[in-house]
Protein backbone atom coordinates (compact mmCIF):
# COMPACT_ATOMS: atom_id res chain seq x y z
CA UNK A 1 0.00 0.00 0.00
CA UNK A 2 1.34 3.42 -0.99
CA UNK A 3 2.17 5.66 1.95
CA UNK A 4 0.21 8.89 2.22
CA UNK A 5 1.19 12.19 3.76
CA UNK A 6 -1.46 13.41 6.19
CA UNK A 7 -1.29 17.10 7.00
CA UNK A 8 -3.98 17.16 9.67
CA UNK A 9 -3.13 17.81 13.31
CA UNK A 10 -4.83 17.98 16.70
CA UNK A 11 -8.56 17.36 16.79
CA UNK A 12 -8.71 17.36 12.99
CA UNK A 13 -6.82 14.08 12.76
CA UNK A 14 -8.57 12.59 15.81
CA UNK A 15 -11.92 13.25 14.13
CA UNK A 16 -10.82 11.66 10.85
CA UNK A 17 -12.14 8.10 10.93
CA UNK A 18 -9.66 6.95 8.27
CA UNK A 19 -6.42 8.27 9.73
CA UNK A 20 -7.15 8.37 13.47
CA UNK A 21 -4.99 5.86 15.37
CA UNK A 22 -6.92 6.18 18.63
CA UNK A 23 -4.49 5.43 21.44
CA UNK A 24 -1.84 4.08 19.08
CA UNK A 25 0.13 7.30 18.67
CA UNK A 26 3.71 7.23 19.90
CA UNK A 27 5.11 9.97 22.11
CA UNK A 28 6.90 11.61 19.18
CA UNK A 29 3.75 11.46 17.05
CA UNK A 30 1.72 13.09 19.82
CA UNK A 31 4.18 15.96 19.97
CA UNK A 32 4.50 16.32 16.21
CA UNK A 33 0.74 16.14 15.57
CA UNK A 34 -0.16 18.41 18.51
CA UNK A 35 -2.02 15.62 20.30
CA UNK A 36 -0.33 15.85 23.70
CA UNK A 37 -3.08 16.27 26.27
CA UNK A 38 -5.90 15.50 23.81
CA UNK A 39 -5.69 11.74 24.34
CA UNK A 40 -4.99 9.66 27.46
CA UNK A 41 -1.27 9.24 28.25
CA UNK A 42 -1.02 5.51 27.59
CA UNK A 43 -0.21 3.97 24.22
CA UNK A 44 -2.18 0.90 23.11
CA UNK A 45 -1.51 -0.99 19.89
CA UNK A 46 -4.28 -2.07 17.53
CA UNK A 47 -4.74 -5.48 19.16
CA UNK A 48 -5.05 -3.96 22.63
CA UNK A 49 -7.60 -1.44 21.42
CA UNK A 50 -9.60 -4.18 19.69
CA UNK A 51 -9.66 -6.28 22.86
CA UNK A 52 -11.42 -3.49 24.76
CA UNK A 53 -14.04 -3.07 22.02
CA UNK A 54 -14.60 -6.81 21.70
CA UNK A 55 -15.36 -7.05 25.41
CA UNK A 56 -18.36 -4.82 24.88
CA UNK A 57 -19.22 -6.44 21.55
CA UNK A 58 -19.55 -9.84 23.20
CA UNK A 59 -21.69 -8.57 26.07
CA UNK A 60 -22.80 -4.95 26.38
CA UNK A 61 -22.45 -2.97 29.59
CA UNK A 62 -26.17 -2.77 30.28
CA UNK A 63 -26.45 -6.56 30.02
CA UNK A 64 -23.49 -7.05 32.34
CA UNK A 65 -24.96 -4.63 34.85
CA UNK A 66 -28.27 -6.49 34.82
CA UNK A 67 -26.48 -9.78 35.42
CA UNK A 68 -24.37 -8.41 38.27
CA UNK A 69 -26.71 -6.27 40.40
CA UNK A 70 -24.38 -6.57 43.41
CA UNK A 71 -21.92 -4.12 41.82
CA UNK A 72 -21.55 -1.08 44.07
CA UNK A 73 -22.50 1.29 41.26
CA UNK A 74 -25.75 -0.54 40.61
CA UNK A 75 -26.36 -0.74 44.35
CA UNK A 76 -26.04 3.05 44.55
CA UNK A 77 -29.07 3.53 42.33
CA UNK A 78 -27.83 3.22 38.76
CA UNK A 79 -30.08 0.94 36.75
CA UNK A 80 -29.02 -0.96 33.63
CA UNK A 81 -31.40 1.21 31.62
CA UNK A 82 -29.55 4.31 32.86
CA UNK A 83 -26.41 2.89 31.26
CA UNK A 84 -28.24 2.28 27.98
CA UNK A 85 -29.52 5.88 27.99
CA UNK A 86 -26.04 7.24 28.84
CA UNK A 87 -24.56 5.45 25.84
CA UNK A 88 -27.31 6.77 23.55
CA UNK A 89 -26.63 10.34 24.67
CA UNK A 90 -22.88 9.89 24.27
CA UNK A 91 -23.35 8.70 20.69
CA UNK A 92 -25.46 11.79 19.95
CA UNK A 93 -22.89 14.13 21.48
CA UNK A 94 -20.12 12.49 19.44
CA UNK A 95 -21.81 13.30 16.14
CA UNK A 96 -23.96 16.40 16.78
CA UNK A 97 -23.47 18.60 19.87
CA UNK A 98 -26.21 21.04 18.83
CA UNK A 99 -28.71 18.19 18.84
CA UNK A 100 -27.29 16.82 22.11
CA UNK A 101 -27.59 20.07 24.06
CA UNK A 102 -31.01 20.84 22.56
CA UNK A 103 -32.26 17.48 23.85
CA UNK A 104 -30.61 18.03 27.21
CA UNK A 105 -32.19 21.47 27.65
CA UNK A 106 -35.63 20.21 26.65
CA UNK A 107 -35.50 17.11 28.86
CA UNK A 108 -33.19 18.38 31.58
CA UNK A 109 -35.04 16.90 34.56
CA UNK A 110 -35.02 13.36 33.19
CA UNK A 111 -31.59 13.49 31.54
CA UNK A 112 -29.58 15.21 34.30
CA UNK A 113 -29.40 11.96 36.35
CA UNK A 114 -28.10 10.22 33.21
CA UNK A 115 -25.30 12.63 32.34
CA UNK A 116 -24.41 13.31 35.97
CA UNK A 117 -25.25 11.81 39.37
CA UNK A 118 -25.82 8.92 39.77
CA UNK A 119 -24.98 7.48 36.33
CA UNK A 120 -21.74 9.46 35.99
CA UNK A 121 -20.31 7.32 38.80
CA UNK A 122 -20.67 4.26 36.57
CA UNK A 123 -19.15 6.16 33.63
CA UNK A 124 -16.15 7.20 35.75
CA UNK A 125 -15.56 3.71 37.08
CA UNK A 126 -15.68 2.24 33.58
CA UNK A 127 -14.02 5.17 31.82
CA UNK A 128 -11.17 3.13 30.34
CA UNK A 129 -13.59 0.58 28.90
CA UNK A 130 -16.11 3.01 27.39
CA UNK A 131 -13.57 5.56 26.08
CA UNK A 132 -14.10 6.09 22.36
CA UNK A 133 -12.95 9.60 21.54
CA UNK A 134 -11.32 12.42 23.52
CA UNK A 135 -13.47 14.96 25.28
CA UNK A 136 -11.40 17.31 27.40
CA UNK A 137 -7.69 17.36 28.22
CA UNK A 138 -5.36 14.99 30.03
CA UNK A 139 -2.39 16.34 31.99
CA UNK A 140 -0.15 13.56 33.33
CA UNK A 141 3.15 13.17 35.12
CA UNK A 142 4.68 12.57 31.69
CA UNK A 143 3.79 16.15 30.77
CA UNK A 144 5.81 17.95 33.42
CA UNK A 145 7.66 20.84 31.84
CA UNK A 146 5.41 20.72 28.75
CA UNK A 147 2.06 22.05 29.97
CA UNK A 148 2.61 25.64 28.80
CA UNK A 149 2.77 24.40 25.21
CA UNK A 150 0.13 21.69 25.65
CA UNK A 151 -2.68 24.13 26.40
CA UNK A 152 -2.35 25.45 22.85
CA UNK A 153 -3.39 22.04 21.52
CA UNK A 154 -6.93 22.82 22.69
CA UNK A 155 -8.72 24.27 19.68
CA UNK A 156 -10.70 27.02 21.40
CA UNK A 157 -9.13 30.45 21.90
CA UNK A 158 -11.84 31.43 24.39
CA UNK A 159 -12.58 29.36 27.49
CA UNK A 160 -14.97 30.62 30.15
CA UNK A 161 -15.07 27.61 32.47
CA UNK A 162 -12.58 24.88 33.35
CA UNK A 163 -13.49 21.96 35.61
CA UNK A 164 -10.54 19.89 36.77
CA UNK A 165 -10.15 16.79 38.94
CA UNK A 166 -7.35 14.45 39.90
CA UNK A 167 -9.81 11.56 40.24
CA UNK A 168 -8.81 10.85 43.82
CA UNK A 169 -12.33 10.97 45.30
CA UNK A 170 -15.25 10.42 42.96
CA UNK A 171 -18.76 10.51 44.39
CA UNK A 172 -17.86 8.34 47.38
CA UNK A 173 -16.38 5.70 45.07
CA UNK A 174 -12.81 6.51 46.02
CA UNK A 175 -9.81 6.73 43.74
CA UNK A 176 -10.85 6.26 40.09
CA UNK A 177 -7.73 7.79 38.58
CA UNK A 178 -8.10 9.06 35.05
CA UNK A 179 -11.76 8.06 35.12
CA UNK A 180 -12.44 11.18 37.16
CA UNK A 181 -12.60 13.07 33.86
CA UNK A 182 -16.21 11.92 33.65
CA UNK A 183 -17.02 14.25 36.55
CA UNK A 184 -15.49 17.26 34.75
CA UNK A 185 -17.39 16.41 31.57
CA UNK A 186 -20.70 15.89 33.37
CA UNK A 187 -20.47 19.11 35.37
CA UNK A 188 -19.75 21.18 32.29
CA UNK A 189 -22.62 19.59 30.39
CA UNK A 190 -24.86 20.82 33.21
CA UNK A 191 -23.28 24.28 32.99
CA UNK A 192 -24.09 24.41 29.28
CA UNK A 193 -27.64 23.09 29.54
CA UNK A 194 -28.69 24.91 32.72
CA UNK A 195 -26.20 27.76 33.08
CA UNK A 196 -25.99 29.10 29.55
CA UNK A 197 -22.30 28.42 28.92
CA UNK A 198 -21.30 27.95 25.29
CA UNK A 199 -20.13 24.38 24.54
CA UNK A 200 -17.14 25.72 22.59
CA UNK A 201 -15.98 27.74 25.60
CA UNK A 202 -15.66 25.03 28.26
CA UNK A 203 -12.76 22.75 29.12
CA UNK A 204 -12.96 19.52 31.17
CA UNK A 205 -9.58 18.39 32.52
CA UNK A 206 -8.11 15.52 34.50
CA UNK A 207 -4.76 15.52 36.26
CA UNK A 208 -3.24 12.05 36.04
CA UNK A 209 -0.87 11.99 38.99
CA UNK A 210 -1.12 8.23 39.39
CA UNK A 211 -3.59 6.10 41.31
CA UNK A 212 -3.60 4.09 44.54
CA UNK A 213 -6.48 1.91 43.36
CA UNK A 214 -5.11 -1.69 43.16
CA UNK A 215 -7.74 -2.74 40.61
CA UNK A 216 -6.72 0.04 38.22
CA UNK A 217 -3.01 -0.61 38.69
CA UNK A 218 -3.56 -4.24 37.71
CA UNK A 219 -6.01 -3.61 34.84
CA UNK A 220 -4.67 -4.10 31.31
CA UNK A 221 -7.39 -1.77 30.01
CA UNK A 222 -6.66 1.17 32.34
CA UNK A 223 -5.81 4.26 30.27
CA UNK A 224 -4.10 6.22 33.03
CA UNK A 225 -0.58 5.96 34.40
CA UNK A 226 0.02 2.82 36.46
CA UNK A 227 1.97 4.64 39.10
CA UNK A 228 1.25 5.33 42.81
CA UNK A 229 -0.12 8.81 43.40
CA UNK A 230 2.39 11.54 44.04
CA UNK A 231 1.77 13.80 47.02
CA UNK A 232 3.33 16.57 49.08
CA UNK A 233 5.54 19.15 47.39
CA UNK A 234 5.79 17.09 44.20
CA UNK A 235 1.99 17.18 43.82
CA UNK A 236 1.75 20.92 44.47
CA UNK A 237 4.54 21.66 42.01
CA UNK A 238 2.63 19.69 39.38
CA UNK A 239 -0.55 21.60 40.22
CA UNK A 240 1.26 24.94 40.09
CA UNK A 241 2.56 24.18 36.62
CA UNK A 242 -0.94 23.23 35.45
CA UNK A 243 -2.49 26.43 36.84
CA UNK A 244 0.26 28.59 35.35
CA UNK A 245 -0.26 26.96 31.94
CA UNK A 246 -4.00 27.66 32.01
CA UNK A 247 -3.43 31.26 33.07
CA UNK A 248 -0.92 31.70 30.26
CA UNK A 249 -3.63 31.17 27.64
CA UNK A 250 -6.94 31.96 29.35
CA UNK A 251 -8.77 34.15 30.04
CA UNK A 252 -8.00 36.60 27.27
CA UNK A 253 -8.22 40.19 28.48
Amino acid sequence: MKAEIVRKKGKNIINDAVYNKGLGYTKSERDRLELRGLVPPVQLDLQEQKAIIMEEYEKGWAVRAAQDPSDEIIASGVKPDNIRKWKVLQSVQDRNETLYYSMLMQHFKSMAPIIYTPTVGWACKNFSHVYRRPRGMFFSLKDRGEMASMVYNWDSDDVDAVVVTDGSRVLGLGDLGIGGLGISIGKLDLYVAAGGFHPRRILPCVLDVGTNNPALLQSSAYLGLKHPRIDGDEYYQFLDEFMAALKLRWPKV
